[in-house]
């Protein structure tokens, strides 16, 4: 796509999208054939603007975020929502003009403006394009054409050699370069922690807290290289390239971080780059506030950690030359179900998860990866009331647990498994002393808090259970589950009567992901306690709009427990939202 030099494509009035499709900045709206506003959501049209205000360029989920929600809360869903949209308004079914780049955020297509020509070539009027195509049948390469008369310069032999030899230290150069790889080809799964840097010299205990501890947890993962602080420290305060980092210490990656102060806040930027190209290939930036440095030094970690989980799967993958070929194959489906498995609160991503892992288990039945995460997604589908056989579901995830066990029984993604087991058989003393023993031993995991927050509250400890999902919170402010979070909080604060804190977090949970009914549900009772009827009917009736199946008494069908206030509490909430109009 070309461009006029120097005038950006959000400087124009207007934006081409395609047939009959035009994003107008001048009036904030993406216009159809007939001139016509084209129906598209408050959120989605603002991400539509952001993306064609770089269009041609990717444009990061973080930045997208920042620009549309701010401060709000949301997950990844949201996001992926409001792409969603923009696809169906554009009637772009193959991804063409808005594409996803993985791990990076997504880049819009514009049509190229119909005023921009690229001037035609004119013989003699400079120099060859050389990326420019070669004509049908013209040869691949240059050759000598001998011109009748034409003779040689007189001393054309001294910048012939001048050239061959700059050719020569060139090629020299790149052999060097790959031989160099080729001679130590570092592991899939490597990488190097870089010492952490700061702007502002105060600040220094904390980057090296960081990033001690982010290299404690990655040296944790089983079979994979990483290189860590003690070897990394010469490169301290020194501007040096990546591709140096990995090809003098043999790794596939390098980490590296830059803390700076911003008012009361220290803004943490990490970035993870592929040493062979140089190219980033993931980023994330977390910002947190000056008094609390010293309580946030493993929560950043563990929280940085457990991006990259996402990023590669369960600690990164073993390094598939070690494997057989079954098992490499089983592995990388592994890390893709994973992956889906974190991305959303959805049927849809844990549907695909469970098949991912399914078909790992088809090329290694002791795929350990594929066990734990075929337990996850299933017992997921099961206590979500997802699964289209729940007893099939259930029986798959038990037989799957079974074998874990023999296979690991010590392992984190083991006890998470038996965890989801253990609440779907409302098990609720098993499900608080495995959380509370993952909380111990990976006290920085997000899902180790979520866990307890989940079990206290069906024990009655409300006040224990919030400050739990409030830790999750703080570890992974961005994680898909946040609205899982901001819900079981809203419904702690329901029984505990403090009505208005339900409301706060009810109120998030459904902005952060409105496929829930149940956070919906108790954001319109909390309305209703606080005298704000009219709000509560408008919420539940949106929330009925979204779930048309939804009846009151699936509330005390889902949420069982022993515990009495905790009854009274669900109870309560039942008979509100009946007396609003939700169907028993």
């Amino acid at each position: 796509m070309q461009r006029d030099a120097g005038l950006p494509l959000a400087a124009r009035p207007s934006l081409a999208l395609g047939p009959g499709c035009t994003l107008d900045f001048a009036r904030s709206e993406l216009v159809g054939a007939d001139g016509r506003p084209v129906e598209l959501r408050a959120q989605a049209l603002r991400v539509l603007i952001a993306l064609g205000e770089q269009a041609g360029q990717v444009v990061s989920k973080d930045e997208l975020m920042r620009r549309v929600w701010g401060d709000v809360i949301v997950t990844e869903d949201s996001l992926v929502q409001a792409v969603g949209d923009i696809r169906r308004a554009l009637a772009d079914h193959d991804h063409r003009r808005v594409r996803t780049v993985p791990r990076r955020g997504y880049l819009l297509v514009a049509e190229p403006p119909v005023d921009v020509v690229a001037p035609a070539r004119e013989s003699g009027s400079g120099p060859a394009d050389e990326d420019a195509p070669a004509a049908p049948g013209a040869p691949a390469t240059p050759v000598a054409v001998a011109v009748e008369g034409a003779r040689p310069p007189a001393r054309w032999w001294p910048a012939a050699l001048g050239i061959a030899l700059l050719v020569g230290a060139a090629g020299m150069a790149a052999w060097a370069a790959r031989a160099t790889w080729r001679h130590e080809e570092a592991p899939p799964r490597s990488l190097a922690v870089m010492p952490f840097e700061s702007d502002d010299g105060t600040e220094r205990w904390f980057v090296d807290g960081v990033a001690g501890d982010l290299g404690t947890t990655l040296a944790s993962w089983k079979n994979v290289k990483v290189v860590g602080s003690g070897s990394t420290a010469k490169y301290r305060g020194r501007d040096v390239d990546p591709r140096v980092v990995g090809r003098e210490l043999g790794v596939r990656h390098v980490l590296s971080g830059l803390a700076r102060r911003e008012g009361d806040r220290m803004r943490l930027s990490v970035s993870l780059v592929e040493a062979r190209t140089g190219h980033i290939v993931w980023a994330d930036q977390r910002d947190i506030p000056r008094a609390e440095l010293s309580g946030w030094v493993g929560d950043v970690a563990g929280s940085l950690a457990r991006t990259l989980v996402v990023e590669y799967g369960d600690a990164v993958g073993a390094e598939a030359r070690t494997l057989a070929p079954g098992q490499v194959r089983a592995d990388d489906l592994a890390l893709q179900g994973m992956a889906e498995l974190l991305r959303s609160v959805s049927r849809e991503s844990w549907e695909e998860a469970s098949a991912l892992f399914a078909s790992g288990l088809a090329y290694d039945a002791d795929c350990v990866r594929c066990l734990g995460g075929l337990v996850l997604a299933q017992a997921a589908l099961v206590h979500w009331e997802w699964a289209s056989d729940r007893q099939v579901a259930i029986a798959k995830a038990e037989q799957a647990l079974s074998r874990l066990k023999e296979l690991a029984p010590e392992r984190q993604l083991t006890q998470m498994a038996a965890w989801n087991l253990a609440l779907i058989h409302h098990d609720w003393g098993g499900t608080a002393a495995i959380a509370d023993k993952l909380a111990e031993q990976y006290p920085n995991e997000p899902a180790s808090h979520h866990y307890r927050c989940s079990s206290l509250l069906r024990l009655g400890r409300f006040e224990d259970s919030i400050a739990a999902c409030e830790r999750a919170l703080r570890i992974s402010p961005r994680d898909s589950r946040v609205s899982v979070w901001q819900g079981l909080i809203a419904f702690n604060q329901f029984l505990l009567r403090r009505f208005a804190l339900a409301e706060q977090a009810a109120r998030a949970s459904v902005l952060a992901n409105p496929r829930v009914p149940f956070y919906g549900v108790v954001l319109a009772a909390a309305l209703a306690e606080l005298d704000r009827r009219d709000e509560a009917t408008a919420v539940l009736r949106d929330t009925a709009a979204r779930h048309p199946d939804y009846r009151a008494s699936r509330i005390a069908q889902y949420w069982v427990a022993d515990d009495p206030p905790f009854l009274a509490g669900r109870d309560r909430i039942a008979a509100l939202v009946v007396d609003l109009g939700l169907p028993r």
